[in-house]
């Protein structure tokens, strides 16, 4: 029988995670690679010039707009040409692409989607297989996301799609169906009336919440996962209080989406099969 090798890839870390918003990457990064931290990009430059040390992979943390130079980054491009450099941009400089000044070379991906969106490519590029951050810089997205899979097609399970809006709760049904699911949509103007679905994706903004908690509350059993509006750490944890089981920003990508869902429902699943212990 044929077994993929493995390896253990290496990560720097270049910038602070000590803030809420990155302590959870740098908590579970080391299951899937050997990791060194650079706390600032002059730091990062001199570990690269004195070590000449080679990393497979290179993440920037991103507190804020301008904390790091453009000019120290293309240093650190220099000293680790064949270094793929992603960043990770917290709370205020996710619209960076819309109103800052993205990095030139650099794929970003927000503090509290990096996991979902990532963790298949970290997979891949420990078995030695390309991962979607290995395409050239001016790959497309939707390039990249044939790269990527959604998961294998699930029948038989029911969906149900809580959005204040027609319009959003049409496009995910359509989405949910196409691989697979029954789709439903919870109407906000009527009562809370469909019985028995295995999952609910809630759709809405943070100000919101208090309807999210409401949905948890009628379907304890289904677990939620909530697409939020460019939420900040607070509202990421004031969601997971009120009932979320997992939380993506929006705009979100489609397959992550359904990887999320799908490990949620596979943890139902199990969770339901285990027997207790008396």
């Amino acid at each position: 029988m044929h077994c993929k090798s493995t390896r253990i890839i290496s990560v720097l870390l270049i910038g602070n995670f000590s803030s809420r918003e990155f302590k959870p990457l740098k908590v579970s990064l080391p299951s899937f690679a050997e990791v060194k931290t650079a706390t600032c990009c002059a730091e990062a430059i001199k570990l690269l010039q004195r070590d000449r040390a080679i990393f497979d992979l290179a993440i920037v943390a991103e507190r804020w707009p301008g904390e790091h130079s453009p000019g120290q980054l293309d240093q650190i491009q220099r000293a680790a040409p064949i270094t793929r450099m992603v960043a990770i941009s917290g709370s205020w400089c996710e619209g960076q692409k819309r109103s800052g000044t993205p990095w030139p070379g650099m794929l970003h991906t927000s503090w509290h989607n990096w996991l979902s969106h990532w963790q298949e490519d970290f997979i891949r590029l420990a078995e030695n297989r390309l991962p979607s951050f290995g395409l050239p810089v001016a790959t497309s997205e939707h390039d990249r996301t044939m790269l990527r899979h959604f998961p294998a097609r699930v029948e038989g399970k029911l969906i149900a799609i809580r959005s204040q809006r027609e319009d959003m709760a049409d496009m995910l049904a359509a989405a949910c169906r196409s691989q697979g699911y029954s789709a439903a949509w919870l109407d906000p103007r009527y009562p809370l009336r469909l019985e028995g679905p295995d999952a609910i994706l809630w759709e809405g903004s943070p100000d919101q919440l208090r309807d999210l908690q409401n949905t948890h509350h009628r379907y304890r059993q289904a677990p939620v996962l909530a697409l939020l509006d460019f939420p900040r750490i607070d509202d990421l944890e004031q969601a997971t209080l009120l009932g979320a089981a997992e939380i993506l920003s929006k705009p979100t990508h489609l397959e992550d989406m359904f990887v999320r869902l799908a490990a949620l429902l596979d943890a139902q699943q199990t969770a339901e099969t285990t027997p207790s212990v008396a």
